[in-house]
């Protein structure tokens, strides 16, 4: 009998790990590839639908399963509902807070979540896109019509999204991208903590070069705000470093 079991468990494991195997591979290189998930605070959303999937479900197996049980079928489809409902609620709750843009707006690089903005809305088209795609960065320009500014600070009092959440006002990133690493934080004052000393450190003993080949740039998140490292020739992103943009050296 416990050999039933736990060749039913087994099966049951290995079917359940496909799947949301497959499913964290998706969310991690399309919808958050890195540095997006370690900040998005979803961890904890994670880790249940894996133990509800991989460690519950196969349980619940070895416990009901016996060859010849009359109601075998009933029990089996109630665990594999209870699977499916928690890996649809963690799906849904995964794809609505993924970053559709991340936008550049005044001094920092924001998520927005596809549950927050219509990309239909957007001036370009190369940033009109599917909500089930990845991140794009976008650099957010805000309009010269002071009145048309004045309509959208007063939207955003009484609730209305701000500029970052309007995709009209997206444009490419590319031709801002000197504009934006010209906002990095300054790398001197960053080292004037001993903590963020070493962080640094860490940072240029893996990637290489020197410290002020790198900008510096706060990157918001839901579990905590990081520096994002830009390469300051090529323009691209390289790494976050565990440092709040917002101590008082963000402001030497």
């Amino acid at each position: 009998m416990i050999r039933h079991k736990l060749k039913a468990s087994a099966l049951h494991l290995l079917i359940s790990t496909l799947i949301v195997g497959c499913f964290i591979i998706f969310i991690l290189n399309i919808w958050y590839p890195a540095p997006f998930f370690s900040i998005s605070g979803l961890s904890g959303i994670l880790l249940l639908m894996i133990a509800i999937d991989l460690i519950l479900g196969p349980l619940l197996t070895f416990i009901v399963y016996r060859p010849r049980k009359r109601t075998l079928t009933f029990d089996l489809s109630v665990i594999a509902a209870l699977q499916c409902a928690a890996l649809f609620y963690g799906a849904f709750t995964i794809y609505g807070a993924h970053p559709l843009y991340v936008a550049f707006a005044v001094d920092r690089f924001t998520p927005i979540n596809a549950n927050e903005v219509n990309p239909a809305a957007a001036t370009f088209d190369a940033l009109k896109k599917s909500k089930l795609a990845g991140p794009t960065l976008v650099y957010v320009k805000k309009p010269t019509d002071p009145e048309e500014m004045a309509r959208i600070t007063t939207e955003f009092m009484f609730g209305g999204p701000d500029i970052d959440v309007r995709p009209e006002y997206y444009n490419p990133i590319q031709p801002y991208i000197k504009d934006i690493l010209a906002r990095s934080l300054n790398p001197a004052a960053l080292q004037r903590d001993p903590d963020n000393q070493k962080k640094l450190a860490a940072f240029i003993g893996q990637y290489g070069r020197s410290i002020d080949d790198y900008a510096y740039l706060p990157l918001v998140g839901k579990a905590k705000d990081v520096l994002w490292a830009f390469d300051r020739t090529t323009g691209q992103p390289v790494d976050i470093i565990d440092i709040s943009p917002w101590g008082s050296w963000s402001k030497s």
